[in-house]
């Protein structure tokens, strides 16, 4: 039998509102079962229904169905979208989790929690072995993450599958046999029913399990490590870039220095997430002074005393955007800009005129933003709320 409830759901108690991903198969409904029997806070069940087989909106009815009778609320939302040729589960994936987290954020919801399991986290680990030896990839499925802001709790990452079965069975709660956990089309699907021959060897689906829990103490470790180093050495400035100051970066090890930079890339740009053998190549490349490197939509240039890092000029979009009748919008998605209604933002770079009295760094210069004052005013935005225009660095990622 599983784990009791209070135990299970102890990480959100105090939550006032909490969102379960239930799908109707074994894992979910044992989550929704539990934390019934819990009742610690308000829980909504959200069922995606991908349209991706003919049976997938029934199925979706009898999860709200199962619901009503229990007495909890319950919404079905459907992927519209349109439909890939390849890697339909990845994309899935992401569609249900936007799905999921967009309904989190407009009711109300704070934490969204996914019904995976012992056995998942162990089938994750063997298909990422296969591919990397990344601390990061075999840590597995983490217990707490987030997605697009919003929190996620995983309950039942300790509990295995068959237990949870069981605990169903002793209920007399029904669940729903997903015909694509036997399509062996998709890897996973290869890898559960690979797992027989692997626990025959030896390798248990708890010692895999226990194997990702150590490497995500190393994760850990190494966070705190390059948390503690940002702290120390990581200036953000309020113009849009960083400084990276060389006060103990001898006592890094590579590993940490990459999480450091991976973290830096994240706060000054806007690019895709860059991988770790690009960081790799950064980290080698930016070792020397003098020396000027691009990634992730920044650039990297070792000035002798610091690592400046600050968004790519040529990556900021050209075009102008005006400011709307509420008088600001978020440009780049890394500045919030006020400005009088009718102004108009630029980046800096396509605006030559402005920047040849300004000091510091050209490169931070031409990747700002300037306004165009109604009355055709170049204006160079402060940052005191009291200056008109003004604006304000708003990264998606804190350091």
């Amino acid at each position: 039998m599983p784990a009791a409830p209070a135990d299970l759901f102890q990480a959100i108690e105090g939550e006032r509102h909490a969102a379960l991903a239930v799908s109707g198969g074994s894992d979910s409904m044992a989550m929704l079962r539990l934390a019934q029997a819990w009742g610690g806070t308000s829980f909504t069940v959200l069922t995606v229904d991908h349209g991706l087989r003919a049976a997938s909106a029934d199925e979706a009815a009898k999860v709200a169905a199962w619901c009503k009778a229990l007495g909890l609320p319950h919404a079905t939302l459907s992927w519209n979208g349109p439909r890939p040729a390849t890697g339909i589960q990845a994309k899935a994936r992401q569609a249900r989790y936007d799905l999921m987290g967009q309904w989190c954020r407009s009711n109300g919801a704070s934490v969204l929690l996914t019904a995976h399991t012992m056995d998942d986290q162990a089938e994750t680990v063997l298909m990422r072995m296969a591919r990397t030896s990344s601390i990061d990839s075999l840590a597995g499925i983490l217990r707490e993450g987030e997605w697009k802001g919003l929190r996620l709790f995983r309950p039942l990452l300790g509990e295995r599958r068959q237990d949870l079965r069981d605990y169903l069975g002793a209920l007399g709660q029904p669940w729903i046999d997903d015909p694509s956990n036997d399509d062996e089309r998709f890897e996973r699907v290869r890898i559960r029913k690979a797992m027989a021959g692997v626990n025959a060897a030896g390798i248990a689906v708890e010692r895999l399990a226990d194997m990702a829990a150590e490497f995500q103490t190393l994760v850990n470790w190494q966070e705190a490590q390059a948390a503690a180093f940002i702290g120390n050495s990581v200036w953000s400035r309020a113009e849009g870039y960083a400084q990276i100051h060389p006060y103990g970066r001898s006592e890094l090890s590579p590993a940490v220095w990459l999480r450091v930079l991976r973290k830096v890339i994240q706060h000054v740009g806007v690019g895709s997430e860059p991988e770790r053998a690009e960081i790799e190549r950064l980290a080698e490349a930016i070792a020397r002074p003098g020396m000027r490197r691009t990634l992730g939509g920044t650039i990297f240039w070792n000035r002798g005393r610091e690592i400046l890092v600050c968004r790519e000029p040529s990556r900021v979009p050209a075009l102008p955007v005006a400011i709307p009748d509420g008088g600001s919008v978020r440009w780049d998605d890394r500045f919030h800009v006020a400005a009088p209604p009718g102004s108009v933002i630029q980046a800096a770079r396509t605006v030559p005129e402005v920047l040849r009295d300004r000091g510091g760094p050209r490169i931070v210069l031409e990747s700002q933003p300037v306004v165009r004052l109604p009355g055709g005013t170049w204006v160079w935005p402060g940052f005191d709320p009291a200056i008109t225009p003004f604006f304000e660095f708003r990264p998606r990622h804190d350091l």
